[in-house]
């Protein structure tokens, strides 16, 4: 005789990005699992896959974690957490002042993305053209982050996240690599300021938490980026 099937509650989510609504479940034992396995790994890689994952298992629908923006699946992944195990989590501050281990708590379900007033994603080059920006995927964000400015791989990712050209007359979505690089090199300067702009105001999962030391100094705490919120 088959063993019973056990339910799962499910929650609505929006992505962020793509306003997107989707349905999650929570973690279970074989997602537990892989955190654990993840957080015995020294490699950064490891993590993330892991979290990539966990999001293809417990989301419903079917979506592609690859393509999705970093601050969307920082925010899944938080979401997934507070349903999962709890919105209260402890977590340790190193005071370099007085060399005390500070441990303090946050609750998930008050971090939010957030947005920089000044962000886009569309703007133009000279009046006649313009570019559109799609959000790197988080394999996309972290080569971007390691690459020096003046290396070429900055161009490389930049290209990948060009998702539309304009002119008055047309939109151009079906070109070459050769001739998206073509594009790329004729750039004003000040047109290269701006795409890196869009990267560097891009939303953001982040959470401010006030701490105090033993000597009753106050710690102002700023929480950003996946490694910060992987706390399982």
């Amino acid at each position: 005789m088959a063993l019973p099937k056990i339910k799962h509650p499910t929650y609505s989510v929006i992505i962020p990005s793509t306003q997107q609504s989707v349905n999650i479940r929570p973690f279970t034992v074989q997602e537990e699992k892989l955190l654990l396995m993840a957080r015995s790994s020294e490699n950064s890689d490891d993590s993330i896959n892991t979290i990539k994952q966990i999001i293809t298992n417990c989301v419903i629908e079917n979506i592609d974690v690859d393509k999705l923006a970093t601050f969307d699946i920082e925010y899944l992944f938080i979401k997934l957490r507070a349903k999962s195990v709890g919105e209260i989590v402890e977590l340790d501050y190193k005071d370099t002042e007085t060399n005390e281990t500070i441990k303090f708590k946050i609750n998930l379900e008050e971090i939010e993305i957030k947005r920089n007033p000044v962000h886009k994603n569309k703007f133009d080059i000279n009046g006649d053209i313009g570019v559109v920006m799609r959000y790197p995927t988080l394999n996309e964000l972290k080569k971007f982050e390691s690459v020096d400015s003046t290396s070429n791989n900055v161009l490389e990712i930049l290209s990948k996240c060009i998702e539309k050209i304009y002119d008055n007359d047309t939109v151009y979505t079906d070109y070459t690599s050769s001739e998206l690089f073509e594009f790329i090199d004729t750039l004003p300067m000040d047109a290269m300021v701006k795409m890196r702009e869009f990267f560097e105001t891009m939303p953001s999962l982040e959470y401010n938490a006030i701490i105090k030391n033993k000597e009753g100094k106050k710690i102002d705490i700023k929480l950003k980026g996946i490694n910060n919120f992987f706390t399982y």
